[in-house]
């Protein structure tokens, strides 16, 4: 059988956060656990690093991948990482002669083909779902076979590169086996999320759908697609039951946009839990327009303490620009029901956005600070591949389409008649002018009464988010 490892690129916790780096999160990539799961499944001898979560140098991973010597290296990376994996392709094909990369993840699934023509060390670039496809591939390269009938995949033939037919996304997707969290080196406790986003520990992330029907022009849905597919509610309380019983996990984190949509799968999950009879509290993604008084109360029950929503805007024609389908009081509505049901609730601000004015970022700031939230966090509007906005940036600002520099911090996107200086302003002034307020430290103050455990984190969280504050990024 063919020996596989699926690692992630080294990227330091400074380059990924910047100046929040000590409030980053090391939660591990799901995507490479969920390929791992199933190599093995099939009888693969699999090992698995996930050397972003881990914080390390490249020569680390390269000696950790060259004392493995797999006959393939499975990469998977995001835009802001796709150089350092393409780097690091390089570099172990010096030190293991013969092994084969594969490429995978959300970048290479937007833009495979400039991928692929600008680095020459990627031998296959999986593309969309990969559990199929790895496969396929695994079972080639057992076999000396050909690549190019397997869909879902871009390959070398001599010079050229070929695009095979696109794979139709997993019907069932129950039929997968859980993450390999086994393979992940000092799991869970390597694996610390954002100090400001748990209770408690240890914690791990869960994404439970794949696929996003909403239309937000800077959002790519190259890997999933734009219909939604779940795993069912049992599936996902097998999984917490799993994490719980074998890991201990006591805090979760779903990730998925999702999550909160399907009111019927949510009910059984949040049942489901209830059943268990287990003490965990989590958080999860949501949709303004998703949430009611009813289902609030079930969550919290179920242990739910935070709801994060796409805010995005104080202005509505913004709104409407991006396709956000939410409108202000959609927002307004959705926070105060959270304060009313005692859910905390963080809200997700974007600055640049098309047709961005100072006007517009001047009423962004005040909604937010109008708005009973708890958390919130600032990102700059950055368009990647495989997005609306990156394909009509021209028409609305200047853009920067440097892909090392992807990370949500940094100004690429100007919109006309703004200036970097104005985003990055506005991003340090909004976060200031939240979190230095009475109600919102005392709230700090008390999560670290109630959990001291926790304190540590916070602190330290709270160091960088003071660096932040006053330093440009």
């Amino acid at each position: 059988m063919t020996k596989v490892l699926f690692a992630t690129p080294p990227t330091s916790m400074k380059e990924r956060y910047g100046d929040m780096a000590e409030a980053g999160s090391s939660l591990p990539s799901l995507g490479i656990l969920f390929l791992a799961a199933i190599t093995r499944h099939k009888g693969h001898p699999t090992t698995l690093i996930d050397a972003s979560a881990l914080n390390l140098n490249c020569e680390q991973l390269l000696n950790r991948v060259e004392a493995e010597r797999p006959d393939v290296l499975g990469l998977s990376a995001t835009t802001f990482s796709i150089t350092q994996a393409a780097t690091f392709a390089s570099m172990i094909k010096e030190r293991v002669p013969g092994i084969r990369v594969f490429i995978g993840g959300p970048h290479v699934s937007a833009a495979p083909l400039e991928t692929m023509e600008r680095f020459k060390d990627f031998d296959v670039a999986v593309i969309g779902e990969g559990e199929e496809t790895i496969l396929e591939l695994l079972q080639a390269v057992n076999a000396g076979a050909s690549f190019q009938g397997i869909p879902g995949i871009v390959l070398r033939c001599g010079e050229e590169i070929v695009s095979t037919s696109r794979r139709p996304f997993l019907h069932d997707l129950d039929q997968l086996p859980y993450p390999a969290w086994d393979l992940l080196e000092g799991f869970p406790e390597r694996y610390p999320p954002a100090p400001f986003k748990v209770r408690n520990l240890p914690a791990a992330s869960l994404v439970t759908s794949r696929g996003c029907p909403n239309h937000c022009i800077f959002c790519d849905r190259s890997v999933f697609g734009a219909s939604c597919h779940a795993f069912s509610a049992e599936y996902v309380v097998g999984m917490i039951r799993h994490l719980v019983e074998r890991y201990g996990i006591r805090e979760f984190s779903f990730e998925d946009d999702t999550f909160i949509t399907f009111k019927k799968r949510l009910v059984a999950i949040c049942q489901g839990i209830i059943n268990l009879g287990v003490k965990i509290s989590w958080t999860c993604l949501g949709r303004v327009n998703s949430v009611d008084e009813e289902t609030l109360a079930l969550m919290k029950r179920a242990g739910c303490w935070q709801i994060s929503f796409g805010i995005e805007s104080g202005n509505q024609h913004i709104l409407t620009t991006i396709h956000k389908q939410a409108t202000l009081e959609q927002i307004r509505k959705a926070i105060a029901l959270c304060s009313k049901t005692g859910m905390l609730s963080k809200g997700f601000f974007i600055v640049g956005h098309p047709g961005e004015t100072k006007e517009t970022l001047d009423q962004t700031i005040k909604f937010a600070l109008e708005l009973p939230l708890d958390d919130i966090s600032v990102t700059m509007l950055t368009p990647f591949p495989g997005t609306e906005i990156f394909k009509r940036a021209d028409e609305f600002g200047v853009y920067e389409g440097d892909w090392g520099q992807m990370n949500l911090l940094n100004a690429l996107f100007v919109p006309y008649g703004l200036t970097r200086e104005n985003l990055e302003q506005t991003q340090r002034e909004l976060h200031r002018r939240f979190y230095l307020r009475p109600r919102i430290i005392l709230g700090y103050l008390r999560r670290m009464l109630l959990n001291p455990s926790m304190t540590k984190g916070m602190l330290l969280g709270a160091r960088a988010f003071f660096r932040s504050i006053r330093n440009p990024q």
